[in-house]
């Protein structure tokens, strides 16, 4: 089961800020939006199987209103997308969920094409079951049953580095040649480093694409369509892995930057209701203040909140707006947070915590503070070793991200290092955690040695937005 592409058969303002002050801050499942999109995935087989007087499911009816009110060449491959989706509505080899995942792959493609479309219909009634945003989203849930297959070790290698190997072997440019095959190696190290679970392999990952894409932008396109045997695309694998990538980082997002009063998501999302491109009225933009600061006041500097907590309840606080400004949806899902880290949109906020609540506990370190100390605070230092996500450290994860970063012999070399620290030192539940900090740091100082080039790369790791290498030795004694 699986993702487009190759598919197996077997497979008033003042109303607003008095409304939050008097409602509770995380709300119930039964009113956010996480029940919403459960609801979406428990009746998707009516997208496929409920049909009109016309013999159209319900895509197909929403696809052919769509048609209407185009023209010119969006109207023309539209109804040539409309052809093809109902032909694939009509294939009785498939089933409802692989005409789900075919579908909204193909409509997603067009949206990013015709991003004027995208804007006027996302979010577009599918008869009485949800929107095409929510479409997007049920196929990610179900390519999520199945992602884990595409990074299984058979035989040395996973699905997902067999693909990329066979599209190398038809590029003509050395360039992207030389770039994939570095890339491969990239893959292998992760999917191979028992030490990791399926999620963290996932969001890692997901954060090694993202670099490959940022110094390789123009090849993007056709990687993306990449088909992985038996799954689909690329693309379709990296929607699920760009999630568990959110989840793994969603602290991130309440950390406070330097010379920042407020959290990162605060900064950023009044950053954007003040960006022109989005024609905020007076009103619209009064609306969205009093939301982003219910959000700095109720959530991001309450102490007491778990990460998971805090997004919960940004969650059902957009839930309670969506109810008095359904219109600003599509605008507020677009606006861009954890920008200084590539988190994506607001929108990618929500469908993550939905995921989450799916598919696994959202992460974070639960006892993290809404403020940042000072850089390099050795009072403070253990935040960066406490645990979370299961096995999760902000010292392993931010390591390990610029190691993927910053790749070669001194990667390579740390690494294992890397791994005694995380698995030795800081889980080792017998160990205080003053003992931890000066063993890392004596392990560092240990590896550094003599050696200036070493110093320099170990030293300039940043660990979220506590400090650097360097200053966490400095406060383990070394």
């Amino acid at each position: 089961m699986f993702a487009a592409g190759r598919r197996s058969t077997a497979t008033l303002c003042t109303f607003f800020f008095v409304l939050f002050l008097t409602a509770p801050v995380f709300g119930d499942d039964k009113s956010d939006e996480s029940h919403e999109a459960r609801k979406r995935r428990e009746s998707s087989t009516d997208l496929t199987d409920v049909k009109d007087n016309d013999g159209d499911n319900a895509i197909i009816g929403a696809m052919f209103n769509i048609s209407k009110q185009l023209s010119g060449e969006e109207a023309v491959e539209w109804d040539l997308l409309m052809e093809e989706c109902n032909s694939t509505s009509y294939n009785s080899s498939l089933t409802s969920d692989e005409m789900i995942v075919f579908i909204a792959a193909e409509i997603k493609t067009f949206f990013m094409k015709f991003p004027d479309v995208r804007e006027k219909f996302l979010y577009l009634q599918i008869g009485g079951w949800g929107d095409f945003e929510g479409l997007f989203q049920v196929a990610i849930w179900i390519n999520a049953d199945f992602a884990e297959s595409v990074i299984v070790v058979s035989g040395g290698q996973c699905e997902l580095e067999i693909a990329i190997e066979r599209y190398i072997e038809t590029v003509s440019d050395q360039n992207e040649k030389i770039a994939l095959e570095e890339l491969v190696p990239d893959i292998s190290y992760c999917v191979n480093d028992e030490s990791l679970s399926y999620e963290e392999k996932m969001a890692n990952i997901s954060t090694t694409f993202a670099a490959f894409f940022k110094q390789h932008a123009s090849w993007k396109q056709a990687i993306m369509s990449i088909e992985i045997e038996e799954f689909g695309p690329i693309s379709s694998f990296l929607d699920v892995a760009d999630m568990y990538f959110r989840i793994a980082n969603f602290y991130q997002l309440f950390m406070v930057e330097s010379g920042e009063t407020d959290c990162r998501l605060v900064v950023d999302m009044t950053a954007e209701v003040n960006n022109a491109k989005y024609k905020f009225s007076r009103s619209e933009k009064a609306m969205l203040l009093d939301f982003i600061d219910n959000i700095r006041v109720l959530i991001a500097k309450n102490a007491s909140l778990s990460v998971e907590a805090k997004v919960k309840a940004v969650v059902y606080q957009y839930s309670q707006l969506m109810k008095i400004g359904a219109f600003l949806k599509f605008r507020l899902r677009e606006f861009a947070i954890g920008v200084s880290f590539g988190f994506g949109t607001f929108g990618d906020l929500i469908d993550a915590y939905d995921f989450g609540v799916r598919f696994l506990p959202t992460g974070g370190p639960t006892t993290m503070s809404a403020t940042t100390p000072a850089q390099g605070d050795c009072s403070t230092v253990d935040s960066v070793i406490q645990v979370f996500s299961g096995n999760m450290t902000i010292f392993y994860q931010d390591t390990d991200i610029y190691l993927k970063k910053n790749h070669g012999n001194q990667a390579i070399n740390w690494h294992p290092y890397l791994n005694m620290c995380q698995h030795r030192i800081i889980m080792n539940s017998t160990v205080p955690s003053t003992e931890k900090i000066q063993k890392i740091a004596f392990t560092i100082k240990t590896y550094i040695g003599q050696n200036s080039a070493c110093a320099d790369y170990l030293y300039a790791i940043q660990l979220g937005n506590w400090g650097t290498y360097k200053e966490l030795q400095t406060c383990g004694g070394h």
